[in-house]
């Protein structure tokens, strides 16, 4: 019983100097990186695209702290530990994609400054957004909805998404039997959320991209870019 406990007493240690170091190096990365954004990105619906980046960037590094605390635990089962190798692999993958997917779009299509969303669109999401957390899942009618070039976009990423998440929770429910330090417990939730909070926030973009008008004239015509 005294080795076990001190077998968790270790764990738990060690799982929170991965957290730490990690959370340390981030903060030094992400400063600079958000600096570049904010010169490369400059345009609203830009402004929109460099808050998706930075919390892909976010979760990649929160991916790379399950990665290590998933090595650390020694799970019993085998096949559970590579599925959830896997799986944070295919997370790390789908946002690394929609990122670099994301600021070549922004960089080379949403640079015009002279751009406005259409006024419907502006209304529904001003409403939406009042509901933290859960504007997400009511945005969900919007693509659809409001249309535009590949509106169904949105769609594929939520589809992905939506994999990811359960496939890491019936995993992680296989680990009840195992010691598994809160750390690792705080880091899988926390992909989670980002995982959902980048999915929602490109649909949002997506959606908004879609539906552009020309501020300095008065034309009802849709900029498909």
């Amino acid at each position: 019983c005294h080795s076990k406990s001190s077998f968790i007493f270790n764990n738990c240690i060690h799982s929170y100097l991965v957290s730490t170091s990690i959370y340390i190096m981030s903060s030094g990365v992400l400063g600079p990186i958000d600096d570049l954004f904010n010169h490369l990105l400059r345009t609203r619906l830009q402004r929109r695209a460099k808050s998706i980046l930075v919390s892909g960037l976010e979760f990649l590094i929160t991916d790379l702290a399950i990665l290590f605390l998933a090595i650390d635990l020694n799970i019993q089962d085998k096949q559970v530990e590579l599925g959830l190798f896997i799986v944070t692999g295919i997370g790390a993958l789908y946002v690394l994609s929609l990122c670099v997917f994301l600021f070549v779009h922004a960089s080379c299509y949403m640079n015009k400054d002279k751009m406005n969303t259409t006024a419907e669109i502006e209304e529904a999401f001003t409403k939406t957004n009042q509901i933290p957390f859960f504007d997400g899942i009511f945005e969900l009618v919007f693509p659809a909805k409001f249309r535009g070039n590949v509106w169904y976009l949105p769609y594929i990423m939520w589809s992905f998404c939506v994999a990811i998440i359960l496939s890491g929770a019936i995993l992680y429910a296989f680990t009840v039997n195992e010691d598994v330090p809160k750390a690792t417990t705080a880091a899988l939730s926390a992909s989670a959320l980002l995982l959902y909070q980048i999915t929602a926030d490109f649909s949002e973009y997506w959606v908004i991209s879609r539906n552009q008008e020309r501020a300095d004239e008065d034309l009802d015509e849709v900029v498909t870019a």
